[in-house]
C-alpha cells in the first residue's frame, strides 16, 4: 500500500486575486510509514492534509491510496485535528465508543474494542470521567484512542502537540512512537516544530514558504524511541532549519507587508 501525491496544486480566492498555496508537490508515502511534514508558518501544510483527507480538493494533480483516487472522506483515512472534537457531555468510554456506535457495531463489541484501546493509552481507570476532569495530555490520549478504535489505515494529524507544554508534549512523543510501533499504523504527521518533526518521522517532507514547494525530503534513521533532546536528532534538525532559514524569514517579511498594508 502506498499513498500518491501526484503533482497537487492548490490555490483559495483572496479578496480579489487568487493566493496560490501549494505548487507542484508529489510525494510518495509507504503504508506503515511514520511520515512528516513541515515547514513555516502559512506553507500548505494543514491544506495538503486537508487534500489527502479529501476535506480539500486541488486545483490539479491526483491523490491515491492503494491504487485508488481520492476525491472524498473515507474510513480508511482518519484525521485528528488540533481542537479534539471530544464530547464534554459523554464520559471518556463513551467518547471512544462514538464511532464505533455510528458504524452501528453493537454495545457489547464497542465496549470491548474501546476498552482495549483506552488501555493501550493507558486510560482504562478514567473510563468514566468526563472530559473537563482530563489534562490536555490525557485529551489528546482520548482521541488518539478513539481514532485507533475506528481501525482506519491511515492516521492523520494537524498539529495535534501544538497547545501543551513541553513535558506533555515529551511524553505524548513517547507515547505516539509506542502506538505507532504496536499498530504499524500510516501516520501523517503535520507540524511547524522541525525538532518533534524529526523526533517522530521516519522520513521528513519540507515544504518552502508560501506557496509550499517541496525543498526537500531527510530521512531519519535514529533508533527509536527517540527523545527530542537527543545529540544524533539535534545534528538532522539543524541541518533542516539551516535550509529553512531563509524561507523563514521570507514568512516574516510577507507577515509584517501584510501587517503595514492592513
Amino acid at each position: 500500500m502506498s499513498l500518491i501525491i501526484d503533482h497537487v496544486s492548490k490555490s483559495f480566492p483572496n479578496q480579489n486575486k487568487t493566493l496560490p498555496v501549494l505548487r507542484d508537490i508529489h510525494l510518495e508515502i509507504q503504508g506503515g510509514e511514520f511520515f512528516c511534514i513541515a515547514g513555516p508558518s502559512g506553507c500548505g501544510k494543514t491544506t495538503l492534509l486537508n487534500i489527502i483527507a479529501g476535506l480539500e480538493p486541488a486545483d490539479s494533480g491526483t491523490t491515491t491510496w492503494n491504487g485508488k483516487r481520492i476525491d472524498h472522506i473515507g474510513p480508511e483515512r482518519l484525521m485528528i485535528f488540533q481542537e479534539l472534537g471530544l464530547f464534554p457531555w459523554l464520559t471518556v468510554l463513551q467518547n471512544v465508543e462514538f464511532g464505533l456506535k455510528m458504524k452501528g457495531i453493537s454495545a457489547k463489541e464497542r465496549r470491548k474494542t474501546a476498552l482495549v484501546h483506552l488501555e493501550m493509552v493507558h486510560l482504562a481507570k478514567f473510563k468514566d470521567a468526563y472530559i473537563h476532569e482530563l489534562s490536555g495530555g490525557m485529551k489528546q490520549r482520548v482521541a488518539l484512542a478513539r481514532a485507533l478504535a475506528m481501525d482506519p489505515q491511515v492516521l492523520l494529524m494537524d498539529e495535534p502537540f501544538t497547545a501543551l507544554d513541553a513535558q506533555t508534549r515529551d511524553m505524548l512523543h513517547d507515547e505516539l512512537q509506542r502506538l505507532w510501533t504496536t499498530t504499524k499504523k500510516t501516520i501523517i504527521f503535520v507540524t511547524h516544530n522541525i525538532r518533534e518533526a524529526v523526533c517522530l518521522g521516519d522520513r521528513v517532507a519540507v515544504l518552502s514558504a508560501r506557496p509550499g514547494i517541496l525543498k526537500n525530503i531527510v530521512s531519519v534513521s535514529l533508533p527509536r524511541p527517540r527523545r527530542i533532546e537527543d545529540h544524533g536528532l539535534m545534528e538532522i534538525v539543524r541541518v533542516i532549519l539551516e535550509e529553512l532559514k531563509g524561507e523563514i524569514e521570507k514568512t516574516v517579511r510577507d507577515e509584517f507587508h501584510e501587517d503595514t498594508v492592513r
